[in-house]
């Protein structure tokens, strides 16, 4: 059956990260908070704040691994209870404005990369006449940050639709949220791809809900199997012509 709708990963297939920017964004992370903080009247240790955001992302993967997720403002609650269980509740607006900004835009200031042939692919694809869509689970960066992201970037302008785990409260693998983007497109699951990197999130997920799925890359987990493999994203549209969806 031919396609009528092409759905993307964003981390790892249309933007990426190296370990420079990660460490410099929690960097900046931290020091925001503990300056914030302090301006507040709460004097903590950075090496405490440190410590308390890692068990804090400890427990948000936890929850991911759920196929659930919390909203953005339920993130600045779970990494502030980890530092002090008491310290929300003793926060005014005031407060809640500056960790809201502290803890969840860094990304803003120190954005990751654009993967190379995602603009291009994405309008290539768009031409085609298929609408597209966007699902991606979202870290300690919310959906909010990451579509300014995307705009930035000039990405935005391609998608119909862009879904975040922190908004839909689920998260991929779950086939929940890919059968919340058939819902929004009114498409059956046979008549929607799914490209992203890795084999559980962006190949399990999708089949789960009757999605065709193409990986990029070659990350591999035993018993998953993507209908097509891609090295790059240029070579998406061939590899979906070779399935007969196009």
């Amino acid at each position: 059956m031919p396609l009528r709708l092409a759905l993307f990963d964003l981390w790892g297939t249309l933007i990426a990260d190296n370990p420079d920017a990660m460490t410099r964004r929690s960097e900046l992370r931290l020091r925001r908070v503990a300056d914030g903080l302090r301006a507040l009247g709460f004097d903590y240790d950075e090496a405490a704040i440190q410590a308390a955001f890692a068990a804090a992302a400890e427990e948000h993967g936890r929850i991911h691994a759920e196929g659930r997720d919390i909203t953005a403002e339920a993130r600045t609650i779970l990494y502030l209870r980890h530092l002090d269980e008491t310290l929300p509740d003793r926060l005014d607006d005031d407060g809640w404005r500056r960790m809201h900004e502290a803890i969840l835009t860094p990304a803003l200031e120190v954005p990751p990369l654009v993967v190379p042939d995602a603009d291009e692919t994405l309008a290539q694809v768009k031409s085609l006449g298929l609408p597209l869509g966007l699902i991606s689970n979202a870290g300690i960066t919310p959906g909010f940050v990451l579509r300014r992201i995307l705009d930035d970037h000039g990405l935005l302008r391609h998608f119909d639709d862009t879904i975040f785990s922190d908004e839909a409260e689920l998260a991929k693998p779950a086939a929940a949220i890919f059968e919340q983007a058939l819902e929004n497109f009114g498409v059956a699951p046979d008549e929607a791809v799914f490209v992203g990197d890795q084999p559980v999130l962006d190949v399990l997920g999708p089949q789960g809900a009757g999605i065709w799925s193409v990986q990029l890359g070659d990350v591999r987990e035993d018993g998953i199997e993507p209908h097509r493999r891609i090295p790059r994203l240029a070579d998406l549209v061939p590899a979906l012509q070779e399935l007969d969806l196009l």
